[in-house]
């Protein structure tokens, strides 16, 4: 996709500098403009100025860090070991005010949640006092209230970007570090909004997605002391068959408010839509918190879906608190972070126009979402349709008054989880994230799982569905290098600008690769790379990665994973016989996919978080190549909360055989399968292996099935 003309000039703050406060027009000149004042706009101007660059940093609103700074408190850093150079100074020097230490050469332990390190839990006016204090030390220029304008090209080359009060800022080099990439699409880099159909570029979780692990069903467990239950689904991701019409039953009378319109595809095929944004609430429960007023847009008639959710969970025997509707974690001084829910902060849709919208449109969405989000606060701490034990619990909290103080205690960063992608002669997709592929000329490392927030909330077989949410791994996928093609245009498009957030990435690949700390990782290989290409006088696609890599391992970059590897996985092809991974059974039910316990097959296996409620089958099929008794192998990775009773059901030539099997012994047979026995198969119909989670007593574990003929050598 190339911009159209019509989207500039644009503006691109999320909140402007009133007119009284802007500077008069100037003209800049510097060696590297870095447009977009995020979490890596500060880490590729500190970098440039300590490699002997001048640096302007030019940010359309008012303050440094972005989400980082802006109520992402719990960061998320995937594997510590990845994280090297500008971030990993950051990061520790944030929390040496809190007297606290990190430990980057060890993996966070896993609680059943996501990878959320405690120790980077802090403040938010913390976290942007140490991004203005990096800046100021480096010499970096830093311009407030820069809104774009216009950009000025000559040939494939940028030269200048005007903002929105007339000021120049001319530049050798620009990195583009905003989310939406406002300035690649500019400067006419060619991008994409799609969701990429899974037969682009060969991959599983692109396009029209339905995630069996959200699809609205009753009978969820109860959770635990941490708010999850067995397999660490938190109950702020439940999902349950909503009635979606303003009057129940009846589709005449419309969807209601937070139903979003459109049919509900084919999984896998292309479709517009970015993931869902929301505020990352920082909330005190401090005494002199600010209270949470009631919005004078508010009208509770817009949570009527919300309604039926809380009448869902208790006609289910929830006892519900506030974190059915935000997982909430603990940050330093009474205050927490809240993240979102099946119904908290996210609202699907209202997304899917502000990568391309203005200045003034952003405005208005950013408004709506803020009405909405502080509206369903409210509605959560004061209507009497809402369990008193919910109210309660909200009413403990408020604004933190010390905290975004000149917007009343409301962040300033709206959460902008995915804007345009630039599509660059390279492309990171799901191969590489998944360890499939490698990419070529490593400037940093990923390491977080396929984590995508809801694209659309609709009507789907009559119920309310979430569609687009993935939350999964990456097939127990040790980290991944990302490439530096990903962050350089089309080598005729532009040869002096760098995109670091809307890196080159399928939507996919993405949602993987989009976490603070790996932004920071890029935007600093960017400005390394930026300042070697202004000294040897070359686009930046012909910068020598040699050079810059060499520099990157200098200033303590981590180019190459060298914590301890996952155990090369026996590749179901190599297996004699017929072997059938579990990717390629048919499931029904909510599987989900895992790598945790090692000697698996393949690149993981399946579980289905211990729901025994007989919704879960998976079915294990394959055609013998000729007749006769055939020794059937089940394979799964043992663990004390696995089923102990399980029963696999082996469809033959004489019948059903039904075999019960204990998933917490070890497998006998190479520490990864167990015999189920021999029996006879037919050519004309299909062999085929069967196992649900019906009555089981713990996690039933699918990995793989093998038919190996009677005289086979073992």
């Amino acid at each position: 996709m190339k911009p159209s003309p019509a989207l500039f000039p644009i503006a691109v703050a999320l909140i402007g500098l009133p007119a009284v406060c802007r500077a008069a027009p100037e003209s800049l000149e510097a060696d590297v403009c870095v447009f977009g004042g995020t979490s890596g706009g500060v880490a590729a101007a500190v970098q440039a100025a300590r490699m002997g660059k001048s640096v302007i940093l030019a940010e359309p609103g008012k303050h440094l860090g972005g989400m980082t700074s802006g109520g992402l408190s719990a960061v998320d850093i995937g594997d510590p070991r990845t994280v090297g150079g500008v971030a990993r100074e950051y990061f520790t020097r944030l929390v040496a005010g809190y007297g606290k230490t990190l430990a980057w050469d060890e993996p966070f332990e896993s609680k059943g949640g996501p990878h959320t390190g405690g120790a980077y839990s802090i403040e938010p006016h913390v976290a942007e006092r140490v991004f203005d204090e990096m800046a100021a030390e480096a010499g970096v220029i830093v311009r407030r209230g820069a809104r774009l304008a216009s950009v000025k090209k000559e040939g494939a080359r940028l030269v200048a970007i005007g903002l929105e009060d007339g000021s120049e800022i001319r530049a050798g080099m620009f990195l583009d570090t905003t989310y939406e990439g406002d300035l690649l699409a500019g400067a006419g880099v060619s991008f994409t909004l799609t969701r990429e159909g899974n037969a682009k570029y060969g991959e599983t979780y692109n396009g029209i997605h339905y995630n069996e692990k959200f699809a609205p069903r009753t009978g969820h467990l109860a959770p635990g002391p941490n708010g999850r239950v067995p397999g660490g689904q938190g109950v702020w991701d439940r999902d349950l068959p909503l009635d979606p019409w303003i009057v129940k039953g009846d589709p005449s009378s419309g969807p209601l408010p937070l139903v979003n319109p459109g049919e509900p595809g084919t999984p896998g095929d292309a479709a517009p839509g970015v993931q869902a944004y929301c505020f990352r609430l920082c909330l005190s429960t401090a005494p002199d918190r600010l209270p949470i007023e009631k919005p004078a847009a508010y009208d509770p008639a817009r949570y009527e879906l919300v309604v039926r959710f809380i009448e869902a969970c208790l006609a289910m025997g929830d006892e519900m608190d506030l974190r059915w509707f935000s997982k909430h974690d603990p940050l330093p001084n009474d205050k927490w972070d809240f993240n979102t829910a099946t119904f908290g902060g996210n609202l699907p849709g209202a997304s899917w126009e502000w990568p391309e919208a203005g200045h003034a449109r952003r405005e208005e969405l950013l408004r709506d979402q803020e009405n909405y989000h502080r509206g369903l606060l409210y509605f959560l701490g004061n209507d009497p349709r809402v369990p008193e034990s919910v109210r309660a619990d909200m009413r403990r909290f408020g604004l933190p008054r010390d905290e975004f103080t000149d917007n009343g205690g409301w962040p300033h960063q709206l959460y902008i989880r995915e804007g345009r992608r630039m599509v660059g002669d390279f492309v990171m997709t799901e191969h590489h994230t998944f360890g499939r592929e490698t990419a070529p000329k490593s400037v940093g490392l990923g390491s977080y799982g396929t984590d995508t927030h809801e694209i659309r909330r609709i009507v789907k077989d009559g119920v309310v569905t979430r569609e687009g949410k993935t939350a999964t791994g990456r097939g127990g996928a040790p980290p991944y290098p990302i490439g530096y093609d990903a962050l350089v245009p089309k080598a005729g498009e532009c040869e002096n600008l760098f995109a670091t957030f809307a890196l080159s990435a399928s939507h996919t690949a993405f949602s993987s690769i989009r976490m603070e700390p790996v932004f920071m990782i890029t935007s600093q290989s960017a400005a390394t790379a930026a300042a070697i290409a202004l000294d040897d006088g070359v686009p930046v696609q012909a910068v020598s990665h040699e050079k810059l890599r060499a520099r990157l391992l200098a200033d303590g970059q981590i180019l190459e994973y060298a914590g301890p590897k996952t155990p090369a996985a026996l590749d179901p092809k190599t297996l004699p016989g017929l072997a059938i991974d579990d990717s390629d059974a048919i499931l029904t039910g909510a599987w989900t996919e895992s790598a945790t316990v090692k000697s698996h097959v393949g690149a993981g296996y399946r579980h289905e978080n211990s729901a025994r409620d007989g919704r879960a089958t998976a079915r294990f099929e394959a055609r013998v190549p000729a007749a006769g008794r055939y020794e059937v192998r089940y394979a799964y990775t043992p663990n004390p909360n696995r089923a102990s009773n399980a029963v696999v059901e082996i469809h033959h030539a004489d019948g059903v055989a039904r075999v019960p099997l204990n998933q917490r012994a070890k497998p006998p047979i190479d520490g990864r399968f167990v015999s189920l026995g021999v029996f006879p198969f037919s050519k004309e119909n299909p062999a085929a292996v069967v196992v649900t989670n019906r009555g089981t007593d713990g996690f039933v574990v699918i990995d793989a099935v093998q038919f190996l003929p009677e005289n086979a050598k073992p």
